[in-house]
């Protein structure tokens, strides 16, 4: 392709182009015809430029299959829009022309936002069969996303014949690159379908086929699968039940669904709110404090207990003129501790967390010894080199208010400072290496050790640490002072 038809193609806005073809053709012949030159995708985006009337009259006019392609490229929301705007018989029609795997989702997200529509019990008996066993599933495991839109072949059928069959049922089927190959209707092998194509007439799906066939059980969790995935660079992946029978597939694209969902929960966790709260970009404001209020009210519950803690030193630091010059020192330095700790604790409980992610929470003991004897090093590296920093800067900061030598409780200040803080990053780190492993022991998810979970647990040590030394180290010289 030439520099300009590309620039031509790229400069085209299909969108546009496809919104102002249903606005002025609709009701012109050859409308449906034209409306094939564009993609589903670009036109289900045109259809929420135009009015709801036109969307109606849009929907009244397209065949059903179109429309059904349309609403697996729509958003849950303006799915839902559609369905209001179209009559009942219509929708119906449409779900029941639908991939089974996106009726489900469409269906589900249906039945928890609009409770008053109710469309399963008008849908066709042999939709209504599919859809139940779908739900069958729990929504963690593969089977409520496999989809069953694909290509067997019987193991001893000729070359021409399975392609004649490959060709006549290719325009209803979603996914065809990959033919599974059955014998008794138990899943045996499978073939791409170049192989077929380039196959010689004279030979039998089982002459060419793969015979290694990775798999995973419809009530494999979702995670599982979509690593089996990655890992094998599989575009497809069969699902066969107990008896050998392959009862649906999960392509690419619904893995890359998946990993979204299990990312969008990970940050979710460690943000301390729900997996709901980062998809939706609106939602109510009550819906949004049920989300939030459990966790806010854990970290609440922490964080009293760190004013808990400070009252006790404070308590300490108020009874002579030394010990209150004391507590206006500390104060000085005490957010850089807590700052330095919250954010050590939060890098070690990220690393920790992605690590167990990728083994699939399954770790010996020998790693777990592994990654905790890395982590107190990093600790200890990392708490002895913003130490150092600290020390210094404190140093210099008192040399050039007050000159050389420096003042003795100015050089101890600096020291425990410096101790404190090493310290405290040491703390910081091995907590965040070891809570999500200790999550993972108790079969919990080790994402659950949020990130604010760890900063107030880090928050805590470090009021400790530092207060405990400068109460020892301290609190006499200034009450010498």
């Amino acid at each position: 392709m030439n520099e300009e038809a590309k620039q031509v193609i790229d400069e085209r806005d299909f969108v546009t182009e496809a919104a102002a073809l249903i606005s002025t053709s609709m009701e012109k012949p050859g409308f449906i015809a034209a409306l094939e030159n564009y993609h589903l995708f670009d036109i289900s985006n045109a259809l929420f430029t135009l009015t709801p009337e036109e969307r109606g009259r849009f929907f009244a006019i397209i065949p059903i299959e179109t429309a059904a392609g349309l609403f697996e490229h729509f958003e849950h929301e303006e799915a839902i829009a559609c369905i209001k705007e179209i009559p009942t018989a219509t929708a119906v029609a449409i779900i029941d022309h639908m991939e089974t795997d996106d009726a489900v989702d469409l269906l589900q997200y249906l039945e928890e936002t609009e409770s008053d529509i109710d469309l399963v019990n008008q849908l066709s008996p042999k939709k209504r069969n599919e859809l139940k066993k779908y739900w069958s599933y729990a929504e963690q495991e593969i089977g409520s996303v496999m989809s069953n839109s694909f290509i067997e072949l019987g193991v001893s059928m000729k070359v021409t014949e399975a392609m004649k069959k490959v060709t006549g049922v290719a325009g209803d089927t979603e996914y065809i690159s990959i033919l599974y190959v059955v014998d008794r209707q138990k899943l045996v092998g499978y073939l791409l379908l170049k192989q077929l194509i380039v196959a010689r007439a004279s030979q039998t799906v089982g002459d060419i086929m793969e015979t290694r066939v990775i798999s995973a059980d419809p009530h494999a969790s979702k995670e599982t699968v979509a690593r089996d995935m990655l890992d094998y660079g599989n575009s497809s992946l069969p699902i066969v039940d107990e008896e050998g029978k392959i009862v649906g597939i999960v392509t690419y694209d619904d893995l890359m669904d998946v990993i979204d969902d299990i990312k969008t929960e990970d940050y979710a966790r460690l943000a301390a709110v729900g997996p709901e709260e980062i998809r939706a970009e609106e939602k109510s404001v009550k819906l949004s404090v049920r989300s939030r209020l459990p966790w806010l009210l854990v970290l609440l519950g922490l964080s009293m207990f760190s004013s808990i803690v400070l009252s006790f030193f404070d308590g300490a630091l108020t009874g002579s003129d030394g010990a209150r010059r004391l507590a206006a020192s500390l104060a000085i330095y005490l957010p850089l501790l807590l700052d330095m700790s919250g954010n050590s604790g939060t890098q070690s409980l990220a690393v920790m967390i992605r690590f167990l992610t990728v083994n699939d929470n399954v770790l010996s003991k020998a790693q777990i010894k592994k990654r905790l004897r890395r982590e107190i090093r990093l600790g200890v590296v990392q708490g002895l080199g913003i130490a150092a920093i600290v020390f210094t800067v404190s140093l210099v900061s008192d040399i050039v208010v007050s000159g050389w030598p420096p003042e003795p409780l100015a050089l101890a200040m600096g020291i425990v400072t410096a101790v404190a803080i090493a310290v405290a990053l040491l703390t910081a780190t091995v907590l965040g290496a070891f809570i999500p492993l200790f999550m993972s022991w108790l079969k919990k998810d080790p994402a659950v050790a949020s990130g604010p979970f760890i900063t107030t647990i880090a928050d805590i040590v470090t009021l400790v640490i530092y207060y405990t030394l400068s109460l020892a180290i301290l609190l006499p010289m200034y009450a010498a002072g």
